[in-house]
């Protein structure tokens, strides 16, 4: 029997849950320690592997309860050719890890009772390099041939779409939308946006889509933010006929700069229900936006209020 295919969310008008900040989340409420800031190794303790289906049961529950798709995402963002070499792992290791995360996303949803055209299994991809950096080396060839190994994996596990989180650099997002577009995956590119309104490599977030989708022809799916505050990002968009490509956000917590929220020692929360209604003032202002979830420093709490707030605003 062909497997069912969820409504995805740039074909939808539907509203969509993803996860929050996971590595603060398992460092700073769980007590985990994340070599090279990274999840997925965690799979191999059963301790840390309870940890992590508590993390998404929740929020695969509230996106049950609220009545909104959800996206399973993030475990794999550092799990890519060159982490996995610092963490030791070899190639064969690392596509196994990958199909870990994807067997845990599958038992949750099938726990929780997500109904399968509202669940999108996502293959979330890191930075080649460190996303609070000017990767100023990364090239669109290079950065296809680097991405092409784990979106193979993807591929082979079943992935309805692929997300590139925390880019800073418009040549590693035309790398990863040409493989996925190679790899006849859809794809999502969410920029890092700085406290001067630009990416790291100065681009503007309008230029910076620009400039992608004029190289691609237009392949992402569509764009997101994350790993910024909306105080931030928020003055980034613009009601220009570009940001019609964004139909999501992932914003921390705090308005700290994003690098440091990571390196405190301790979890910068903010004020759960004041992020919620500045979601909702952005929604407000680009009403097709329609994936939300969170980054450093947020957790279910966050995404709760947010999906309430967002629905009760609607």
């Amino acid at each position: 029997m062909p497997k069912t295919a969820p409504v995805l969310p740039h074909q939808s008008a539907k509203m969509f849950l993803t996860d929050g900040g996971t590595e603060t989340w398992l460092m700073y409420k769980r007590g985990f320690e994340l070599p090279e800031f990274s999840a997925f190794h965690l799979l191999n303790d059963p301790v840390a592997t309870e940890a992590l289906r508590e993390y998404y049961r929740k929020f695969a529950g509230i996106a049950l309860r609220l009545g909104t798709g959800f996206i399973f995402d993030s475990l794999t963002y550092r799990a890519s050719k060159d982490w996995g070499n610092l963490l030791g792992y070899s190639k064969d290791q690392l596509m196994d890890m990958n199909r870990k995360c994807f067997a845990l996303y599958r038992e949750i949803a099938s726990d929780v009772g997500l109904s399968v055209e509202d669940t999108i299994f996502s293959g979330c991809f890191g930075p080649q390099g460190d996303a609070y950096k000017t990767n100023e080396s990364l090239t669109a060839e290079s950065s296809e041939e680097y991405h092409t190994e784990q979106m193979e994996t993807f591929k082979d596990n079943g992935a309805d779409i692929v997300t590139a989180l925390s880019l800073n650099s418009t040549q590693e997002a035309i790398g990863i939308a040409r493989a996925a577009k190679t790899a006849d995956l859809p794809s999502v590119i969410s920029f890092t946006i700085e406290k001067d309104r630009r990416l790291r490599s100065g681009e503007t977030l309008g230029g910076a889509i620009n400039v992608v989708d004029a190289a691609t022809d237009s392949a992402p799916a569509y764009y997101m933010i994350n790993c910024s505050h909306p105080l931030d990002f928020g003055p980034a968009l613009k009601p220009e006929p570009w940001s019609n490509r964004v139909r999501g956000i992932r914003a921390n917590a705090s308005t700290l700069d994003h690098g440091t929220l990571c390196q405190l020692g301790h979890l910068e929360e903010g004020n759960p229900d004041e992020l919620a209604a500045q979601y909702c003032d952005i929604k407000t202002t680009y009403p097709h936006m329609n994936v939300f979830g969170g980054c450093c420093g947020t957790d279910y709490k966050h995404v709760e209020k947010i999906g309430k707030a967002l629905i009760g605003a609607a």
